[in-house]
C-alpha cells in the first residue's frame, strides 16, 4: 500500500511539474504591455466669444490615454490579440467616455491571412488617412492642426454645443459593436473593412456603421484612401448619418516628408457637406528637432451657406529622449460666412479670426 501511495504522489508531482512547464512555456510565448500618452501644457486662445483665454492641459499634441495590449502565440503564425484603451483628463484624472472608451477589441492575427477583431474600434479615416498616411511624420503632427470650424449645420452628434468637432474623424473616433478585418501587406498593398451592427430588430441597417481603407506603398511614397458611414440615433432615427471619405498621399525625400490630403464630410439627412484640402511638410531638422507646417482650406456647400475657412499651423517638437518631448504650436484660422473655431479651442470666436499658441510636454510610455 505504501508503494501505491508513493506512486500516486509521484504521478501528481510529475503532473504538477508538467503543468508548470507548460504554463511557463505559454507565458514565454505571450506578452502584455501597459502603454500610454501623457500630454500637458498651456494654451493661449486669442478670441473665444470676443475674449482671449488661457487654458491648462488642452491636450493639443495628442490625447491623454492609457491602455493594455497583448498577444498570445497560438502556433503556426496565428496569434490571439487584445487591446483595452481609455482616455483621461489630466486636470482631474477623470475618465473620458468610460474607463476603456477609446478603443477596445479582441481578435486573431495571422501572418498569412490578416487580422480579424471585434469590439469598439477606431475606423479607417484615422488608421489609413492619418497613421499610415503620415507614417514616420505621424508623431510630429499635432492634434490642434486637425479639422474644426463653425460648420454647425453638419449636426454631428458629439460634444455639447459643438456639432462639427473633428468632423472628418481624423482625431480617431471608435465605432461600437464592430467587426474589423485588415489584410496582410502584399506587394505594398493592404486593405481593410469594418462593420458595426445596429442591433435594431427588423431594421438591420438602422444605427449601423461601416468603414473601408486602402493603403499602398511604393518606395518612399504612400497612397491612402478611406470611407466611413456611421448612422446615429439622433439623425432620422438612425436611418441617416455622417458619411466621410478621403484620399491622401505622402512622399519622403531625405529629411523631408511632403503630404497632401482631401476629405469630404456629409450629413445624409440634410445634405450639409464640407470639403477639406490640405498640404503639409514635415522636416527632420536634426534627430532631436522636427517641424511641421500645414495649410488647410475648408469649404461648406450651399446648405452651410458656403462657409469657408483657411487654417495655417506651425508645430515644433524637440525630443529630450525617446519618450519625452517638448512641443509648441501656432495656429491661425480665418473664416468667412461664420465664426472661426480651431480644434481644441474651448469655443468659437466672435468673428472670422482665431489664433491659438501653446507650449507643452509630452511623455510616452
Amino acid at each position: 500500500m505504501m508503494g501505491m501511495k508513493e506512486t500516486v504522489v509521484n504521478i501528481k508531482r510529475y503532473g504538477m511539474l508538467i503543468s508548470l512547464a507548460l504554463a511557463a512555456n505559454a507565458h514565454a510565448q505571450s506578452s502584455v504591455e501597459i502603454y500610454g500618452i501623457i500630454d500637458t501644457g498651456v494654451m493661449y486662445v486669442s478670441n473665444v466669444g470676443g475674449h482671449s483665454n488661457w487654458l491648462a492641459d488642452p491636450g493639443t499634441a495628442a490625447p491623454n490615454l492609457f491602455g493594455f495590449r497583448g498577444t498570445e502565440d497560438l502556433g503556426g503564425g496565428l496569434k490571439a490579440i487584445f487591446k483595452l484603451e481609455g482616455m483621461f483628463n489630466m486636470n482631474n484624472g477623470a475618465s473620458i467616455n468610460g474607463l476603456f472608451g477609446h478603443e477596445t477589441y479582441v481578435g486573431l492575427r495571422d501572418d498569412k491571412w490578416g487580422t480579424l477583431t471585434a469590439g469598439n474600434q477606431i475606423d479607417f479615416m484615422f488608421y489609413s488617412l492619418v497613421v499610415d498616411h503620415w507614417g514616420p511624420a505621424f508623431p510630429f503632427v499635432s492634434s490642434v492642426s486637425l479639422r474644426q470650424g463653425s460648420f454647425s449645420g453638419l449636426n454631428i452628434p458629439g460634444p455639447p454645443g459643438n456639432n462639427s468637432f473633428d468632423f472628418d474623424r481624423a482625431l480617431g473616433v471608435p465605432i461600437g459593436n464592430s467587426v474589423k478585418y485588415v489584410s496582410p501587406t502584399i506587394a505594398g498593398l493592404s486593405v481593410g473593412a469594418q462593420y458595426s451592427f445596429g442591433g435594431q430588430p427588423g431594421a438591420f441597417g438602422q444605427d449601423s456603421g461601416k468603414s473601408f481603407g486602402i493603403n499602398y506603398h511604393i518606395g518612399t511614397v504612400a497612397l491612402n484612401g478611406a470611407y466611413t458611414f456611421v448612422k446615429y440615433p439622433e439623425i432620422n432615427n438612425g436611418n441617416d448619418g455622417i458619411r466621410n471619405m478621403g484620399l491622401a498621399a505622402s512622399w519622403v525625400v531625405g529629411p523631408v516628408e511632403l503630404a497632401t490630403m482631401y476629405t469630404n464630410t456629409q450629413n445624409t439627412a440634410n445634405g450639409a457637406r464640407v470639403a477639406v484640402y490640405e498640404g503639409d511638410v514635415t522636416w527632420t531638422v536634426s534627430p532631436f528637432l522636427h517641424a511641421n507646417i500645414a495649410y488647410q482650406y475648408m469649404k461648406g456647400n450651399d446648405v452651410l451657406k458656403n462657409q469657408k475657412a483657411n487654417q495655417e499651423t506651425v508645430s515644433l517638437t524637440y525630443s529630450l529622449s525617446k519618450r519625452t518631448s517638448l512641443y509648441s504650436n501656432l495656429v491661425f484660422q480665418q473664416a468667412s460666412g461664420g465664426p472661426a473655431w480651431i480644434l481644441m479651442a474651448p469655443g468659437q470666436a466672435s468673428g472670422g479670426r482665431q489664433t491659438v499658441a501653446n507650449f507643452g510636454l509630452l511623455h510616452v510610455f
